[in-house]
Order: C-alpha cells, then structure tokens, then sequence
C-alpha cells in the first residue's frame, strides 16, 4: 500500500527540481573543462604564451625539517589536455639548469608550439622548482654578466660573496635542494589529485627525475631522461675531457665533409694556433649589455673563448659554424667568434644562478677533490681556470656537502626511456649508459648526430615521434627507435652561407 505513495513523491520531487533549476551552460572547452577539475587553480595569463592557463600556487615548508617555520610558494602551472577525457596522469616537464623555470616553457605547449601535441590527451603540468621562476626565486644580477658573453667568468668571487649576503637574508639557501625539490613535486600531484606523473626532463632535469624516482616510485608512471645527469655527477670535473671529445668528433666530421676540408684543411692546427696566441695575449674588447646599453670593457682569453667554444658545442647549428670560428680567430679576426657567442638581444628567459648555486654546491661541485682537476684538463682546449672558479664560488657559498651516499645510482622498474646525443660536451652517451645499469625496465638511445641541444638538426620530429610513442605505451623494449637514422646534421657554415 505504501510504494505507490512513494512513486508520487519521487514523481513531484523530481518535477519540482526540472522547474526550478537554470539551465546549466555547457562546458565545452579545455579551459572550462580543466577549472572544473581543479578548483583549486585560477585562470591566468603568463607572458609570451598565447592562450590563458590555469596557475596556483602551494605553499611548502622552506626547510621540510621544520614544517612549522618559513613557508615558501611553489607555482605551479597546468595547460589543460585538449581532450574531453584525458588520461588521469600529465605530462610533467622537468628543466635543466638547474636554473630553469619549468613554468617559462608554457608557450611550447599553446597554440602552434612546438610540444602542443603532448597535450592532446593530457595535461601538461609545470612546477617551477624551488629557488626559480616564481617559487621564491633566488637570482642575482651581478652574477648575469656570463649571459652576455661566454668570455665573462661565470662566478667572479665578490660578486658571489655580495649575493650570497643579500640572499641569506630572506632564505635558507641550504633548503633548495632536488631531494626537497623533488618532494614539492609530490606534494603538487597530491594537492591536484593526480594518480601518477609521465615526466620529462633533461639535463639535470635527468637528475631531479632520478631523485623523484627514487623516493616516490609508485607516483610514476614513465620517465624519459634526455642528456643524462647521474647521481654522482660531479661538475664542472669532466667538461674538459667530454668537450674536449665532443670537438674531435666535430672537426672528424668536417674533415669528412668536401666544402668543409676544402675550406679547413688546417682547422685542427688552426685550434691549437688561436689557444697559443690567447695564452700569450688576451683580447681587448668592449661588449654591450643587451638590456641596460651599458659598456663592459674586458677580453678575450683562453678560458673565455673555450668556454664560448663549449657552450656552441651544446647546439648542432652553432657547433657547424665553429670551424669557420676557429680558423678567423687564428689569424686574428674574432668577429665571428662574438658574432656566434655575444647576445645582441635579451635572454629570453631569467636562469637562477643562485638557486644553481644552492643545487650544485653541495650536491656535486664539492665532491670535487682540488687534486683531480689539473689532470682531467691538461690535452684539452680548455684550461682549468672555470672549474676553479666554480670551488671557490662554492666555498663562499658555504652550504654544506651532502654524504656521499647521495651519490649511489638509483635502482627502479619504473619504465624509463633514456636518450643520448653522441655529440653531446656535457652529458655524453657513458652517462646515459651507466644509468641504464641499475634502471631494469630502461632503453638506452643514442642519436649520432644530436648534441645536447636538437637546434639544427633535420628529422628532430623523429624525437617527438618516439617521446609520444613511449607516453602512449611504455614499455622501452617494445619501441621503434628506427626513425633516429634519418636525423642528419646542419650543414657546416664556410663562409657567410652554409655549405652546400
């Protein structure tokens, strides 16, 4: 007797919702699906990227060792997946430096950019690391001088002691470290409700990656690491010897190439001609600063133009203008060497030198041991001057050195795919290969052709092909890497036009 009473009820409850409700609009874009998901972000509009996003901020303790003294922000940026139903976990790009904010490649995932596909069925989700971009940023102008031009020391000593001084003031500089890094990351995927992360990263990105597997392996779904930086990586100790290999393998190349050796025959006896000269005798010059138009006076030396000579090794396109670079320079015409190394424009992003301090420091610079630096120099283009100079930068820092036992390999299954440019001055395929070792579920790539930049190269979209593959399907063993063998190299530049 009762049910049909009840039937009624539901009847008129369910009539008087239908009249009173509004219709609700339809939510039928990227952006107003995503602020539906995740309350907790606001829309916003960065600078250079196309089309807003949604960004946060999470606060987190600065030292996680005292949870209830100073916190810091942690900025987070998400560029919604363009799918009605995207997969649960995101594409997480990891930057290099360290120094980078990941959240300043946001354009690359907008409109027409470059990496806009990883977003198809994703989110991308970017986290300026602590100590960059907008996470309690610690930068210091007198230590940008080397972003005009290679031949600037990277970290002269007063200039490190003044920053040091400034910053110390408002941060704990011994708290910005990849451990602590890496557990802001997990704290993100928690606070926006992601299962697990796909992530990206290169360059010491590969670094902070590693750690991030290390202490939180169930948040993981894949890893790629591009241009490997190990645990025990211990810079700038090895720069010498590995560009030092990176230039015999370029000038090979060009002495392989017809336009090139025809122009070149020397260009090896041309390196050593410049290098004895600049011992000799340094190079007045005068530069610009880009953004202030002021007038720097300073000069050439060795140390300077090796270091120009190793940063252009890091770009196929600029490392194939180099012979033509060293050959000028040797019978004394260095316009093309500040043509390829002098920024005529600003940086188009802000590097953090000092959050790089408070990574490098304690973390690899000083498990140096002052003895092995001459040794792994001497044959090589480059004198030891900047690797001194990255000691003593450290010492004024004074953070102390993490143990050793920081510096053990990690050991996982997560799914990880490894790629190595075999031109690479900095994170050559050794390293890759080392790390491979101890990553059971891994595949190692090596590209003879890529450095640790793709700027140049042709068929770079092979790159693209076999991240989204591995994103769509991770199991490293089962890829189709056979695309590698079409990427060519830039041409070399033997005169004011490439060669044909």
């Amino acid at each position: 007797m009762q049910r049909p009473a009840l039937m009624l009820f539901v009847l008129l409850a369910l009539l008087n919702g239908c009249s009173s409700q509004r219709p609700q609009p339809a939510v039928d874009t990227p952006m107003e699906r995503a602020r539906a998901r995740f309350p907790q972000l606001s829309p916003c509009v960065l600078p250079n990227v196309e089309e807003p996003v949604l960004c946060g901020e999470l606060r987190r303790p600065e030292n996680p060792a005292r949870p209830q003294g100073r916190t810091i922000p942690i900025f987070v940026v998400v560029v919604p997946a363009l799918s009605p139903n995207p997969h649960p976990d995101p594409w997480v790009e990891i930057a290099g430096g360290p120094g980078n904010a990941a959240t300043d490649f946001a354009r690359d995932y907008v409109g027409s950019g470059s990496y806009s596909a990883y977003r198809r069925d994703r989110d991308v989700l970017l986290m300026d690391a602590r100590g960059m971009g907008r996470s309690n940023p610690l930068y210091c102008e007198e230590l940008a001088n080397h972003r005009v031009s290679s031949v600037f020391p990277r970290f002269p000593a007063d200039a490190v002691a003044l920053c040091r001084e400034r910053l110390s003031a408002r941060a704990d500089l011994s708290a910005y470290s990849t451990k602590n890094a890496a557990g802001d990351l997990d704290a993100v995927r928690t606070w926006l409700r992601y299962s697990q992360l796909n992530l990206f990263s290169y360059s010491y990105g590969t670094r902070a990656a590693l750690t991030f597997i290390q202490q939180y392996p169930k948040s993981v779904r894949s890893a790629i690491l591009w241009g490997v930086v190990p645990p025990d990586y211990r810079r700038p100790l090895y720069y010498a010897r590995d560009s030092q290999t990176a230039m015999e393998r370029l000038l090979a190349d060009c002495l392989s190439d017809e336009p090139c050796r025809r122009a070149f025959p020397g260009v090896r006896d041309d390196l050593r001609l410049v290098l004895e000269r600049l011992d000799r005798q340094p190079v007045p010059i005068t530069l610009t600063q880009p953004i202030t138009g002021a007038q720097l006076p300073t000069s050439i030396t060795r140390a300077g133009f090796a270091q120009a000579l190793w940063v252009a090794l890091f770009y196929p396109d600029r490392a194939h203008r180099l012979p033509l670079v060293i050959h000028r320079a040797a019978r004394g015409d260095f316009a093309p060497f500040l043509e390829l190394d002098v920024a005529s424009t600003p940086p188009r992003r802000r590097y953090y030198n000092a959050a790089h301090l408070s990574i490098v420091c304690p973390e690899e610079v000083q498990h140096i041991r002052r003895e092995e630096v001459e040794p792994l120099h001497r044959d090589t283009f480059m004198p030891p001057e900047r690797a001194y100079e990255y000691l003593r930068a450290c010492e004024l820092w004074e953070i102390p050195t993490l143990p050793a036992e920081t510096l053990a390999p990690v050991q996982s299954d997560v799914p990880v795919l490894i790629l190595s440019g075999w031109m690479d001055p900095v994170t050559p395929p050794g390293l890759g290969e080392r790390v491979a070792h101890t990553l059971s579920n891994s595949r190692h790539v090596v590209v003879r052709h890529l450095s640790h930049e793709s700027d140049g190269i042709a068929g770079a979209e092979c790159l693209d092909t076999l991240f989204l593959n591995f994103l769509a399907r991770p199991k490293p063993a089962a890829l189709d890497a056979s695309c590698i063998e079409s990427i060519q190299p830039p041409r070399f530049v033997v005169d004011a036009v490439p060669s044909s």
